[in-house]
């Protein structure tokens, strides 16, 4: 099967845009991740912050 200029632009910016999005996704997860881990060091070192800080 061949493809034509514009069809291989279309399909390869789809192909882009699915991997960008496939790469946030697990962006979110990985930093959502390591932020609850990083909390539970934090809270376990320090303790909990008060909720009052003036």
């Amino acid at each position: 099967m061949r493809f034509t200029g514009s069809e291989l632009l279309l399909y390869g910016g789809i192909a882009a845009m699915a991997a960008a999005v496939i790469a946030t996704v697990t962006g979110i997860v990985v930093f959502v991740l390591s932020g609850h881990r990083l909390k539970e060091q934090l809270e376990k070192e320090y303790g909990k912050p008060s909720i009052s800080q003036k």
